[in-house]
């Protein structure tokens, strides 16, 4: 027969089996609770170590776009004052055109007096009277040297007492700010 041992009963056993499930359970529970919870430290940690790193993106997002538009604002400030300058000059060229043509309607002498002066797109037309027919041909010259557009006798008529009337007709690139650099306006030496 076996012998007695209280330390091995088959109860006590069994109720260390239970205590054993029970302790182990529990330092599982314990543990996996702490795994959890420094992971959820970490992840909050990460997440607001990646909040601010979206906040500084985002700032520097808006300051580059910010610059952007700056940039984009002052080349459409830059390029509309060139298109001005531009429209400006072509002002002044045709200023400059219409002085040198009044100038030299004005040196013209020979009796010359313009009845109708007539600027188009790029074609000028003026229209008037002379006192001799002589006189008209050497005028027409003398303009069409000094404006450097060559001025084209479009119809002439001879009226009493040598009286001539005219039209001539001439391109005018000056119109639209094309025109040279005008000649001098000083009257041509006569042959």
């Amino acid at each position: 027969m076996r012998a007695l041992n209280l330390l091995h009963y088959p109860g006590l056993a069994r109720q260390q089996k239970v205590f054993h499930r029970w302790w182990s359970g529990l330092a599982g529970l314990l543990l996996g609770s702490a795994l959890a919870w420094g992971s959820q430290q970490w992840q909050a940690v990460q997440t607001v170590r990646l909040l601010q790193e979206q906040s500084s993106l985002q700032e520097a997002l808006a300051l580059r776009t910010q610059r952007v538009k700056e940039a984009v604002q002052l080349q459409t400030r830059s390029r509309l004052q060139t298109e001005q300058l531009g429209q400006l000059e072509q002002i002044a060229l045709h200023q400059q055109a219409w002085v040198s043509l009044h100038e030299a309607l004005h040196q013209e002498g020979h009796g010359l007096r313009l009845q109708r002066l007539q600027a188009e797109a790029e074609k000028i037309e003026l229209q008037g009277t002379m006192a001799r027919f002589d006189a008209m041909t050497e005028t027409r010259q003398n303009l069409s040297d000094q404006l450097d557009q060559p001025l084209g006798l479009t119809s002439i008529t001879v009226g009493p007492g040598e009286a001539v009337s005219f039209v001539w007709q001439a391109l005018w690139p000056a119109a639209n700010g094309a025109l040279k650099t005008p000649r001098s306006l000083a009257p041509a030496p006569k042959p």
